[in-house]
Order: C-alpha cells, then sequence, then structure tokens
C-alpha cells in the first residue's frame, strides 16, 4: 500500500492506495508511452527540417521556430498544466492532453504551409503541458518515496533514448516515405501511440485530484507566458529580421517582467492564494540548484541537434536515413549511460555522476568539432562522438530529476514535476535559439550546401555549448554536496 496519510478518501493517492504491484505498472506503462511519444516528437522533427524547407520553402527561421515553437509553448503551459492537474485531477488533465496531442499530431502531419505548421507545432506544445506534468506526478501518486528513484531511473532510460532515438526514427521514416508523406510521417506516427495510450490511459489510471485543492492562479500564468516570450522571441526572431528596435526592447523588458512575476507570486502566496509556482518551492535548494543545473546542461544536446542535423546533411551531403544512422551511436550511449553506466556511478558518488556526464559531452564536442574540420571526416571520431554525447545525456537526466524533485512535498507534486519539466523544455528552446542565433548569425552567412561554411558555423556554437556545460559542473558539485 502507499502511504497517504494526508490523502482525503477523493484523492488520486487514496485512489491509488488500492492498486496491485501488475495495476500499477500496467498504468505506469500507459504514462510512459504518452512520455515517450512528446520525446520523439521534440526531436524527431530535427532531421525532418531540411527537408521540411525544401518542401515548404522555409526560411531559417521559420525552421528555428518549428523546432522551438512546441518547446516554447510547452515550457510556458507546463507549470499550468501542472497545477491543473493538482486542481482538476491528473488522470483527466493526461487523458485530454493525450487526445489534443494526437489532434495537433495530424494536423502538423497535414499542414499545407509553413505558418500552419509553426500554428501547429505550438498547439502540439500547449497539448503537451497538459499532458506531461500529470506523467511524474503520477509517478508520485502511484509509488511510496522508497520506490521512486527506480521509477525515475526508469523514465530517466525512456527519455535519454526517446530523445536520441528520435532523429533516428525520423530518417528513417522520411525515406521510406510512405504512400508519398515524407517528412509528414515524422508527425503522423504519432497517432497510433496516441490513441492505443488514451485507451490505456482511461481504463487503469486513478481518479481523483492532489492531496489539496488547488486554485488556478492565472495572473500568474500570463505573467509566466509573457516573461518567457519576452526571451526566447526577439532570439529567434531578432537575428532574422536584422534586430529591429521591437526584438531588443523586448528582450531588455524581460527583466522587469522577471522582477514583477516574483513580487506577484510572493504576494499572491503571503495573501494565502496558491501561486502558479510556490515561493517556497524555489527557496528549497535543492530544487533551485537542480533547476539551475538543468538550465545549464539540457540546452546542449537540443542544439547540438539543430546544428548537426545541418552539418551533416547540409554540408557533408547525408541522406534523412544517412542521417538517421549516424545518429545510432547518441541512442546507443543514452542506453548505455543510463542503465548501464549511470547506476553504477549512482551507486558510488550519487549525484556527483553528473559530473563526468558533463565532462563526457564537452571532450565529444571537441572531438566532433576536430572530425567534421578535416577535408575527409573521420568516420570513427563522428561516432565515437557522437556515442560520448549519448553517454552523457544518459549519465546527467536520472541523477538531476532525482535530486530535484527528491523532498518535495506531495501536495506540490503536480507544481514541482510541472517547474521541472518547464525548465527542461526551456532549456531546450534556448539551447536551440541560442545555437541558431550562433550557427546562422554569428558570422559569414551560412550558404546551404556548403561544407567549408558549415564546419565554421559549428565552431561558432562551440564556446557556448562549452561554456554551459562548465557552468552547470559548477552547479552539478553544490548539488551534489547537498543530496
Amino acid at each position: 500500500m502507499i502511504p497517504a496519510p494526508s490523502a482525503t478518501h477523493d484523492s488520486a493517492f487514496a485512489a491509488a492506495a488500492g492498486f496491485s504491484p501488475r495495476r500499477r505498472t500496467a498504468a505506469l506503462i500507459a504514462v510512459a508511452c504518452a512520455f515517450v511519444m512528446d520525446l520523439l516528437d521534440t526531436t524527431i522533427v530535427n532531421v525532418a527540417v531540411p527537408s521540411i524547407g525544401q518542401s515548404l520553402h522555409a526560411s531559417t527561421a521559420a525552421l528555428e521556430w518549428i523546432i522551438a515553437g512546441y518547446a516554447v509553448s510547452f515550457a510556458v503551459l507546463l507549470i499550468l498544466g501542472g497545477r491543473l492537474g493538482d486542481s482538476h485531477g491528473y488522470r483527466r488533465m493526461f487523458l485530454i492532453g493525450v487526445a489534443l496531442f494526437t489532434l495537433t499530431s495530424l494536423v502538423c502531419g497535414l499542414a499545407p504551409s509553413v505558418a500552419t505548421l509553426e500554428a501547429g507545432r505550438l498547439l502540439q506544445g500547449a497539448s503537451a503541458a497538459l499532458m506531461v506534468p500529470q506523467v511524474m506526478a503520477l509517478v508520485q501518486v502511484m509509488y511510496p518515496a522508497e520506490q521512486r528513484y527506480r521509477v525515475y531511473a526508469v523514465f530517466g532510460f525512456l527519455g535519454g533514448v526517446s530523445a536520441a532515438l528520435g532523429p533516428i526514427v525520423g530518417g528513417l521514416l522520411i525515406d521510406a516515405d510512405w504512400f508519398g508523406l515524407g517528412w509528414r510521417l515524422a508527425f503522423l506516427i504519432n497517432l497510433p501511440v496516441g490513441v492505443a495510450s488514451l485507451a490505456a490511459g482511461m481504463l487503469l489510471l486513478p481518479k481523483g485530484r492532489g492531496v489539496e485543492a488547488v486554485s488556478l492562479d492565472v495572473k500568474g500564468a500570463l505573467l509566466s507566458v509573457l516573461l518567457l516570450f519576452a526571451v526566447l522571441l526577439p532570439l529567434i526572431e531578432g537575428p532574422a529580421r536584422g534586430w529591429p528596435l521591437w526584438t531588443s526592447a523586448t528582450l531588455l523588458a524581460a527583466l522587469p517582467l522577471a522582477w514583477i512575476m516574483w513580487r506577484y507570486l510572493g504576494w499572491r502566496d503571503a495573501r494565502g492564494g496558491q501561486a502558479l509556482v510556490p515561493p517556497a518551492l524555489l527557496r528549497r535548494r535543492r530544487v533551485a540548484l537542480g533547476l539551475l543545473c538543468g538550465l545549464c546542461l539540457q540546452p546542449v544536446i537540443p542544439g547540438y541537434l539543430l546544428v548537426m542535423t545541418f552539418v551533416l546533411q547540409g554540408g557533408q551531403g547525408l541522406s534523412a536515413s544517412q542521417m538517421a544512422y549516424a545518429c545510432a551511436p547518441i541512442a546507443l550511449g543514452a542506453m548505455l549511460g543510463i542503465s548501464l553506466i549511470g547506476p553504477r556511478l549512482h551507486r558510488r558518488i550519487k549525484t556527483f555522476a553528473l559530473l563526468p556526464g558533463a565532462g563526457v559531452q564537452l571532450a565529444s564536442l571537441l572531438l566532433v568539432g576536430w572530425a567534421i574540420g578535416q577535408a575527409a571526416m573521420p568516420l570513427w571520431a563522428l561516432a565515437l562522438g557522437q556515442l560520448g554525447m549519448g553517454i552523457g545525456l544518459g549519465l546527467v537526466g536520472p541523477p538531476l530529476s532525482n535530486a530535484t524533485l527528491a523532498d518535495v512535498p506531495l501536495a506540490e507534486a503536480g507544481a514541482a514535476s510541472g517547474l521541472l519539466s518547464a525548465v527542461q523544455q526551456l532549456a531546450g528552446a534556448l539551447g536551440v535559439a541560442l545555437a541558431g542565433l550562433l550557427f546562422f548569425h554569428g558570422g559569414p552567412a551560412v550558404d546551404i550546401g556548403q561544407a567549408y561554411d558549415y564546419t565554421s558555423a559549428y565552431r561558432q556554437v562551440l564556446p557556448l555549448f562549452i561554456g554551459l556545460l562548465l557552468g552547470g559542473a559548477v552547479v552539478c558539485f553544490a548539488l551534489a554536496r547537498r543530496s
């Protein structure tokens, strides 16, 4: 039985307390399918970007929005999605999110224009913001604290492998070109998975809300939307438009908006209202350090995948399926990091396992940079570098989630998991935006199809990745000392 002494009789915690181990495992598989679908969709589009650009005549800014727009709407609405789960029921919000995600995947797959695809991606991210926070909240609902690390490890494994498999699945689907759909299959593949997850969720997940009734903080949600768009919109649109005055003004406005939001959250909390993000949650040192660590480490893989898509497909002339094979070492590395290397390191050095993860990725970035700069790119160096990026991804994921959420109260499960996922998605969107800014606009204009320009552009992004990994290592060390 799951101890939930504060749970009321109609809460999800009380409903899950009666689950048998078999029912709990089956329910976990139901939410895991949706979790995998979201993560595949986050990275599967990377390998499809060149095909989308040619098919729909999209600009580089439009292509960045197709990748980052999903993460932007996901990030700005995730915390609200977590709160909706607390107030209206984790099962209900999960099912609504899965249904909308499946529908918006269909919209993206059938998009006749760039504008439709961009809108579809924004809506797809918004529906994922309803779905994903309920996944981690349901883990906390269905499993006692002493069993959660194993479950987080499973989700870390699924997360790392899914993110790494995205480009592989996308590349194979595009070159398979079933029914002449090409890149559209990268979105339409979600339909059968979404329907299956929806049916399983209806049958297996516990009904009920969180342990305490919560009210929605609409003003806080609006402020968070304004703040995150104030940061991300100029970074993506500014370079493509020549940095008009409104982009610089919008970026500068993020600072006072952040101050206003923090003051508002404190004011609402002091008056007894339930703030979108409880300030007490951010005052927990482990939570704050974990989120900061995520902001440093988790932009690297999304930014790297964007850059390598153009380096390998545009610069080296790889097809979509060849790009899939080039990404296979990342998936293998993620599996090794999460299932083999990571658990052994975690048993010995706990959260300090984050540090080797950052170190392996740093060495891999340098090796790949050397490889693509050669007249004939050494395939062994590319494969080894990609493998190292995957291993680093596998070493970072599970320990970071566990260390960040370990001492969060059950009453704040939805808000905490939503906040963690929001920061992860925000980090991914920032990684794409900043890498795209430096890659496409950090030097001479990138000329599609010229390997030399892509190699130079990679080197323009490299200092960003190195700085993030070094900064993340410092924060991870502080986090590990408190874990």
